[in-house]
């Protein structure tokens, strides 16, 4: 009597774990699904003709080459919607609106060296809306900002051009005799202002 509890608490579990494997299966087939096929607009109005001529469903797919169920498809949104092309605003909204898109483009503006991860925290706090990096990028991309690699420039401002004109005036009359006393070594590059590395605008 054991035992046949024993083997029938196995099959229980092994007909749990199948069912619970099954359900997974399915979730998996489900939200991993490719995108049905969409035909042309020129196709589904003769889908369309063919049905109003009063064709069959079989012998419009066999006339236009494609599957019954998409030529049923086609004639049942037909019916619904008295519509053969797309409906307007299907599909995903944005998840910006034009004012967070302004708003967007305006920070970048300021700063183009600020990141989309900077730029997605302040509008989180600012509007209120959880948006990630990659929106951010997509609508400055949309606006036509593109990251850029910054071209290496000296900083040389007007103030230091002017020193660097008085000391080669006071410098330049010496005669060779002076130089004798002066130490000359390799040059050395120090940064006195962040690094010189790739810095993306």
């Amino acid at each position: 009597i054991e035992r046949l509890l024993l083997s029938s608490t196995t099959v229980n579990y092994v007909w749990l774990d199948l069912k619970a494997l099954k359900s997974v299966a399915w979730l998996i087939l489900f939200t991993m699904a490719p995108k049905k096929k969409e035909y042309s607009f020129d196709l589904r109005e003769t889908v369309i003709k063919h049905f109003l001529n009063g064709d069959y469903e079989h012998d419009i797919g066999t006339k236009v080459i494609i599957p019954r169920n998409s030529v049923h498809y086609i004639i049942a949104k037909y019916k619904n919607t008295k519509c053969i092309g797309n409906i307007i605003g299907r599909g995903q909204k944005s998840k910006t609106s034009v004012h967070a898109d302004r708003v967007t483009q305006r920070k970048i503006k300021v700063d183009r060296r600020k990141s989309a991860s900077t730029v997605k925290v302040e509008i989180e706090s600012e509007l209120g809306i959880i948006i990630s990096e990659q929106t951010v990028s997509r609508r400055l991309h949309e606006s036509g900002f593109m990251g850029r690699v910054a071209r290496k420039k000296p900083y040389v401002d007007k103030l230091n051009r002017g020193k660097r004109i008085e000391y080669a005036n006071t410098y330049r009359e010496k005669p060779i005799g002076y130089w004798n006393d002066v130490l000359w070594s390799d040059e050395s590059k120090f940064n006195l202002f962040g690094s010189d590395g790739k810095v993306m605008v």
